[in-house]
């Protein structure tokens, strides 16, 4: 988004850059600066538990538990029983497949139940009629008004149903254009990234809704001005696209006070760039360049202080640090802002406007210094960030992942594994104890192996120099333990051990049990695939229906629509079809139902509910008429084959060898 490909320009210009800002731009710097430290100390605690999830996804014991194992005497165990990870990524597949199927899009938009088209298109359509009516009756319209009145109640079914499919078609282009920007916009990629970042810390986020300037590079022929010869030249056509974007949630610092979006009084976002990405926000629309370029030279080795959660994160990575980072940390707020700050930006605002009222606009800021302010850009819009919870915990904004549900179930499961690894070490052997003052002088007695012979001197011959002991092995107690929070994992998580693989002997192993027990499995995901429709495919298809009304140049595409995210209903819900159809394919496989079923249309319905392309597998009306017409053209070619076998074994010269050989006979 930031990068480009010239070579960065030295930050010299004819007019030196003073770094000075209106009063009212300082304070809001200065304040907004102020409201970020507040919300960054209120996430302290949040922040905590996501690094804990992340140390239990990558298998990691927390560093107090590994200080206390590190302190214990002798070599205790320090495995850790990965089944997070495993669960993690089972719940992350199976969303993935549910949402993203092959030949499906998660999203539609329809139009409402009772559209309502352009008025002035609408005023046509009934003058139209009107003129048509005139015409046809070709008499004095003002002789026949109750007459025309008449004709057109009666057209008026007709013109709802012409609106409504008119509605309809702008639904289906709407859908398209949509498709196409989130295709060219990789959003499936992003939108993964922050599925799998909500599986592990219980929340995700997308940036949607924004424009970005999409440049595309052609080669086209151009006359050269001085040879006078076509030559190739490449041109860079540049374009106003909405932007996606996957964003950390540690990035994202909203308002401590809110428990969702619609109550969230602002955003802040954290971005950490390099000196060349900090220079090129100056090219960017709307940025205070001469600011942008004070920063550069007042502060040439960059303002970027890593925060606990950074250090932490790049430890959990294997990264080492290596000295400074010099780079730029530039803050991006999303939220309410007063008129008074607006206008002494330059923002122009109606004449009405009452400069004490709250608008919603987006700041962005680096070491106080205000390097841009803009109103939002689409209407209806608040924040572009979408934050969605895996599960939704009340009264809470964050949501709850698979980690923090099974944390109990995990340290009790690596806790029970390292005493039962502890303990087994212990009893593979037996212990002994060695009387030294028995021992002959030379006596090595750390010094055991078998047929080991020890040399005692004197003392009384009942006590023995040497006594062995075996330790208990509590193998199977501690095995009960394991299986029982492995059990406990699966039932606080709605992720049996199935869905990823595990087979057992009590699991009903046939194709039919095990597609009824994957679709029991998803419908626990329900409530999942619930809050990705409501607090992140909605809003975010919401956004691009704002930008392509507002900003769209297809026409055709626009009209009384909404969007309604498919993940929960149709996806889920497939799930549960493709069962039903099979259970009623196997109902009407007899003689007696075979001649009211249409079993080419029940086999595709098959065939899609499994993602499977009916055209790939199911032979076409016109494949199969071909094929009969060449098995009737290979029975007629096998008769007249017959008949002229028949013909060949009863022509005269065979007859009459046959009579010769007859009257031989009676002769």
């Amino acid at each position: 988004m930031y990068s480009k490909p010239e070579e960065i320009e030295d930050e010299v210009t004819e007019k030196e850059p003073d770094g000075l800002q209106a009063q009212s731009m300082q304070s809001l710097g200065s304040r907004l600066a102020g409201t970020f430290q507040e919300y960054k100390d209120a996430r302290k605690e949040t922040e905590n538990e996501w690094l804990k999830d992340l140390r239990q996804y990558q298998g990691i014991y927390e560093p107090e538990i590994l200080a206390r194992l590190s302190q214990s005497s002798g070599s205790r165990s320090k495995v850790f029983v990965g089944l997070t990870r495993t669960k993690v990524m089972a719940a992350y597949s199976r969303i993935i497949d549910l949402l993203f199927q092959h030949g499906d899009i998660f999203f539609s938009v329809k139009p409402t139940p009772v559209p309502q088209i352009d008025p002035l298109k609408a005023m046509q359509m009934r003058q139209m009629a009107m003129e048509q009516i005139m015409m046809a009756s070709q008499q004095d319209p003002m002789m026949n008004q109750d007459l025309v009145a008449a004709r057109m109640e009666e057209l008026e079914e007709e013109f709802l149903e012409l609106e409504k499919d008119i509605s309809a078609k702008a639904a289906e282009s709407m859908t398209t254009d949509i498709e196409d920007q989130l295709i060219e916009a990789n959003a499936e990629m992003k939108l993964k990234e922050s599925i799998l970042e909500a599986c592990i810390f219980g929340s995700g986020a997308v940036k949607a809704g924004t424009i970005r300037i999409d440049k595309k590079q052609s080669y086209s022929q151009q006359l050269d001005p001085e040879t006078g010869e076509q030559a190739y030249a490449l041109s860079v056509v540049e374009s106003v696209m909405p932007d996606v974007e996957s964003v950390s949630i540690f990035d994202l610092y909203p308002d401590p006070y809110c428990t969702t979006l619609n109550d969230c009084d602002g955003v802040f976002r954290r971005h950490v760039l390099t000196r060349r990405q900090f220079r090129d926000l100056s090219d960017l629309p709307q940025f205070d360049a001469d600011m942008v370029k004070h920063i550069l030279k007042t502060n040439r080795s960059g303002n970027h202080t890593e925060e606990d959660h950074e250090k932490t994160r790049r430890r959990i990575a294997g990264i080492n640090d290596h000295g400074e980072s010099s780079r730029y940390v530039v803050m991006e707020y999303w939220g309410t802002i007063d008129g008074y700050a607006l206008e002494e930006h330059g923002i122009e605002l109606p004449e009405d406007t009452d400069l004490s009222d709250d608008y919603s606009a987006c700041v962005w800021f680096c070491d106080s210094k205000v390097l841009k302010v803009m109103l939002n850009p689409i209407a209806g819009y608040k924040i572009p960030y979408h934050i969605f919870p895996y599960e939704r915990a009340p009264h809470q904004f964050w949501g709850t992942g698979v980690p923090r549900m099974m944390r109990d179930s995990q340290g009790t499961m690596n806790a029970a594994t390292r005493i039962w690894l502890d303990n087994l070490a212990l009893s593979s052997g037996p212990m002994c104890e060695v009387n030294t003052d028995l021992l002959a002088a030379g006596e090595d007695p750390t010094d055991i192996h078998p047929w080991r012979v020890f040399l005692r001197e004197g003392g009384d011959g009942s006590m023995p120099a040497v006594r062995w002991y075996q330790p208990v092995a509590n193998a199977n107690g501690l095995n009960q333990i394991v299986e029982i929070f492995r059990r406990f994992a699966d039932e606080t998580t709605s992720l049996p051990s199935y869905t990823h693989g595990e087979q057992t002997q009590s699991l009903n192993k046939t194709a039919t049990g095990m597609s009824m027990l994957m679709g029991a499995a998803n419908i626990a995901l329900k409530s999942t695939i619930k809050n990705i429709d409501d607090f992140l495919i909605e809003p975010m298809i919401t956004g691009l229906f704002h930008f392509n009304m507002e900003f769209g140049i297809n026409e055709k595409s626009k009209g009384d629509l909404r969007i309604v995210a498919r993940g929960s209903t149709a996806l889920v819900q497939k799930e549960v079809q493709s069962q039903r159809l099979l259970q009623f394919l196997s109902l009407v496989s007899n003689e007696q139902d075979a001649g009211y079923i249409d079993r080419t249309g029940l086999l595709r319905d098959i065939a899609k509910s499994m993602d499977i392309d009916p055209e790939d597998v199911i032979k076409s009306e016109e494949q199969l008429a071909l094929e009969q017409q060449q098995i009737q053209q290979q029975q007629q070619q096998l008769l007249q084959a017959q008949a002229q076998q028949g013909a060949v074994s009863g022509s005269p010269q065979t007859q009459g060898n046959a009579g010769m050989g007859a009257g031989g006979a009676v002769i």
